[in-house]
């Protein structure tokens, strides 16, 4: 069984760090529990560091990731200007990655059918 809400694996995490288990510990017993490589032996240490360090919240810190500078609407007014446009031509004129657009659109809400947008 794979579970995908973090934050109950969190939870978890700090339970067994509260109690005093090793972070090879918890690895061990979580991927054990739900099935192997739900959390990564990197994942774990990284939590187990930043509650020995007092941190104990189990949210994500702000500003996680590189601030995207890609411009939505110049997509769209693309795809408007020529609904025949695969992703793979929209990257090679935006000069980005071809999964970028791919994941630009699919948060826009934009869905390939039948040859258009």
């Amino acid at each position: 069984m794979r579970t995908h809400n973090h934050i109950h694996l969190r939870h978890i995490m700090l339970y067994y760090f509260e109690k005093g288990h090793t972070a090879a510990e918890a690895f061990r017993d979580l991927n054990d529990l739900f099935g192997e490589r739900t959390i990564g032996r990197k994942t774990i240490y990284e939590w187990f560091d930043r509650f020995k360090s007092g941190d104990t919240s189990l949210e994500d810190k702000p500003g996680r990731g590189r601030p995207s500078d890609f411009d939505d609407q110049a997509l769209l007014a693309a795809m408007e200007e020529d609904e025949s446009l695969t992703t793979r031509i929209l990257a090679e004129q935006f000069n980005v990655d071809h999964s970028t657009i791919v994941h630009r659109l699919k948060k826009l809400g934009k869905v390939w059918k039948l040859a258009g947008w």
